[in-house]
């Protein structure tokens, strides 16, 4: 039996400090064996479950809406020798036909600045400078000039009562705007019918896997896998650009539109285990 009173002090530290460093070392080798053993364990109990039948049925779910909403593009273009007199007409501009659709009944939250830019104009010159001298340098091309600047502002419109579509791409022409572009409709509330779409993909998956397994004689299990595609898509019209009515002739009339219907998918993939 070792006797410990006749220890040193050096001699009682270091063997303390060797039976603390021997218990954290005994810890880590006991928490290594138990993650490893954990890790082993859900690795063979994936494989397990890969190695299980499994059968893969896709369905599809369709739901035909009529559009709620429009959406248009509404673009003041400018023109002038100095940028700030281009700036001052197109904000005069965009104005007087912003004030129209607010005006017509549409929400500030509705309207939305998608661009503005300016862009300098060049004039390039025709025909190199030449220098008719003995021992000049040769022909440099003269660099173009600024001439202009114009100015380019574009607002996204969101109409909620399509009633007024029509007068609105006809008014927003006449108030000030050069160019009406982007019109499409869709549904307002898009997830609304995309869960209704899904449901019904859902259901057409589960009665191919019924009639698969009554088929086939096996027995469905639990679910293990499930993935979803498809969705909406807008309606779009082609754009098209107009003169004010300050420009050569008064603004033509726009043709009506219709909103019409679209159509919302749902594609999904249900993975059974089976038996």
């Amino acid at each position: 039996m070792i006797n410990f009173e006749n220890f040193s002090e050096g001699q009682k530290y270091a063997l303390r400090k060797g039976m603390v460093i021997f218990v954290v070392l005994a810890n880590v080798l006991m928490l290594a064996i138990a993650g490893f053993y954990l890790v082993s364990s859900k690795m063979l109990l994936r494989g397990d479950e890969q190695n299980r039948p499994q059968i893969s049925v896709s369905g599809e779910g369709k739901v035909a809406v009529r559009s709620d909403i429009a959406s248009f593009t509404l673009t003041v273009v400018t023109e002038a020798k100095r940028v700030g007199d281009a700036q001052k007409d197109n904000t005069m501009r965009s104005n007087a036909a912003l004030d129209f659709v607010k005006k017509s009944g549409v929400g500030e939250k509705d309207m939305k600045t998608v661009n503005y830019s300016i862009e300098p104009q060049y004039q390039y010159a025709a025909v190199y400078e030449r220098l008719s001298c003995v021992g000049c340098p040769p022909p440099v091309r003269i660099p173009p000039t600024i001439v202009s600047y114009r100015v380019r502002h574009s607002v996204q419109v969101k109409v909620r009562d399509l009633e007024k579509v029509d007068d609105l791409l006809e008014g927003v022409i006449a108030a000030g705007a050069n160019e009406v572009g982007s019109v499409s409709f869709s549904v307002d509330d898009e997830k609304k019918v995309m869960a209704e779409a899904r449901k019904k993909a859902i259901e057409d998956a589960q009665k191919k896997a019924q009639a698969l397994a009554r088929d086939l004689g096996i027995r469905l299990k639990k679910i293990v896998g499930f993935s979803e595609s498809g969705g909406g898509y807008p309606i779009y019209m082609r754009g098209m650009q107009a003169k004010s009515a300050d420009f050569e002739g008064a603004a033509p009339m726009t043709p009506a539109v219709e909103p019409g219907e679209q159509e919302v998918s749902s594609d999904v993939t249900i993975i059974y285990e089976f038996k």
